[in-house]
């Protein structure tokens, strides 16, 4: 457990404020425990992944923080059965590269995906027109109260959302994967990431994609239209190589980086017509948006 813990380097952003308690657990029983505390003290709680769609406010966070660790990381079934269960720590492009090798297909569009596996749930991630809901079997589930295994089928799937129990988090996920000769498994993996890498920035401080793609169009398309790319606002930077990124230049801060979707969002708006919705996380703080509609500061749900 660590008091008034940094968050900015948990995140690919890099910006953001602390913690009020940072708890790292290595297996089920810790975090069915650290939850209980939680709940009783009465204390909001966001489950961290890998911190890759995540932007935390400069204050920081006045809460508990909860990730996971030890045997979470942990890939076991990369057999001919194709049935995997991954941790919910296992980075998304760790898994899709072990399935590869295997020879096991199903996994080749998140092959670039960052993030972990449990965040991957809970966003639904995706690419390529397809998304982990077309993949997993079952996802196990902890709160305060109990730990199970839940069929996927029974959750409720969005585009690049997970309505989950209240207070739930994503430990590990099962999913179903098809036999497949090994070098035909790689060779479609490694095409996609040569798309990935053509298109998109490399090597920068990113949360990824910043806005969702609305329906029947591409967020990037429009933002490039609307002659977004390059235009900063203090230390960010909309991406010069896909205008659907925002850079950290190297001393952005989160003000800077809300600041400047606030204002990608309404040129979009301005020129198409289309109001973008953000796929970035928020913790600590709300978009500027939102805020100026209700007057208030809200905190986003603790599912992340």
């Amino acid at each position: 457990m660590e008091l008034d813990a940094p968050l900015a380097l948990l995140t690919s952003i890099r910006t953001g404020g602390k913690a009020t308690v940072l708890v790292t657990v290595d297996d089920v029983t810790a975090a069915v425990a650290v939850l209980k505390v939680q709940q009783a003290a009465g204390l909001p709680v966001y489950f961290l992944g890998a911190g890759t769609d995540l932007l935390v406010a400069d204050e920081g966070y006045a809460g508990v923080v909860l990730r996971l660790g030890g045997g979470f990381h942990e890939v076991e079934g990369l057999s001919a059965r194709g049935m995997v269960t991954a941790g919910g720590a296992v980075l998304v492009t760790e898994l899709a590269g072990q399935a590869a090798e295997a020879g096991l297909a199903g996994l080749e569009f998140a092959c670039g995906i960052p993030g972990s596996v449990g965040g991957g749930v809970a966003t639904n991630a995706g690419a390529y027109g397809r998304a982990f809901s077309d993949v997993l079997t079952e996802v196990q589930l902890a709160t305060a109260d109990w730990v199970r295994w839940v069929p996927a089928r029974t959750l409720d799937w969005e585009y690049r959302h997970c309505r989950l129990p209240t207070g739930a988090m994503v430990t590990r996920a099962r999913f179903q994967l098809r036999p497949d000769e090994p070098a035909a498994v790689l060779e479609r993996h490694q095409a996609i990431l040569d798309m990935r890498r053509a298109v998109q920035p490399q090597g920068v401080m990113t949360f990824g994609s910043t806005f969702k793609n609305p329906s029947g169009g591409a967020a990037g398309r429009l933002l490039d239209a609307a002659g977004l790319k390059g235009e900063r606002r203090g230390g960010a930077e909309v991406s010069r190589v896909h205008a659907n990124f925002v850079v950290n230049l190297g001393d952005a801060s989160t003000a800077d980086v809300l600041t400047l979707m606030s204002h990608m969002r309404s040129r979009v708006h301005e020129t198409s017509g289309v109001a973008l919705e953000p796929e970035v996380r928020l913790l600590g703080v709300s978009f500027p948006w939102e805020s100026s509609a209700s007057g208030t500061r809200r905190l986003p749900p603790a599912d992340g």
